[in-house]
């Protein structure tokens, strides 16, 4: 009979994102890995074959756990337009953090591997297609419910959206100041005035 695990997946896995997340993948360590999951090479191994079985499975899981959490707000909120803003201001305010997590896991990945690779490239489609989704929605319910002008390209719309998503966790990993940052999010807010 085989050893029981002693561990969460869950939380081994969050560990395991958040340190692919700050170093990258070519620069994590399984020594590094296994001292953040708190668990030992053999049960790494066990139960995620290789270290880029686990780095597949961390880009799965946050996609599902910080990617759609952020976007629940969106999707959810009365105002499409106000949900859209404030998730700008909120990815503005995470760019000027001093967090020791910077960017965006999905943006990372492309710049590192999606080039070279076909699963990590699959997975990071399917955020940036849910995030693209998210943004088409909420500014068709915005146009439905007069909060944005009808002339406004609602596929090219989000498209701009989800490039500056994308460029804001770009800029979070560099030095920025306040006022680049927030110039975009002024330029996106003023895009979707009526």
């Amino acid at each position: 009979m085989g050893r029981n695990k002693q561990f969460e997946l869950n939380q081994v896995l969050d560990c395991a994102m958040r340190e692919f997340w700050r170093k990258g993948y070519s620069a994590t360590s399984i020594p590094k890995l296994e001292a953040e999951m708190g668990i030992s090479r053999q049960s790494l191994y066990d139960t995620f074959k290789s270290k880029r079985a686990l780095f597949l499975r961390a880009l799965k899981f946050y996609h599902e756990n910080i990617i759609v959490k952020n976007f629940l707000f969106i999707e959810n909120s009365s105002s499409p337009k106000d949900g859209i803003c404030k998730y700008f201001r909120a990815r503005a305010k995470d760019a000027l953090s001093n967090s020791d997590v910077q960017g965006c896991l999905v943006t990372n990945s492309i710049a590192e591997l999606a080039q070279h690779d076909n699963q990590v490239r699959t997975q990071v489609n399917i955020t940036l297609q849910h995030m693209r989704s998210v943004f088409r929605d909420a500014l068709a319910r915005a146009q439905n419910m007069n909060e944005i002008s009808n002339q406004l390209d609602i596929d090219s719309t989000a498209d701009f959206l989800l490039n500056n998503s994308q460029g804001l966790f770009v800029m979070s990993r560099m030095n920025v100041d306040k006022t680049s940052v927030n110039g975009i999010v002024l330029q996106i807010e003023n895009l979707l005035k009526k």
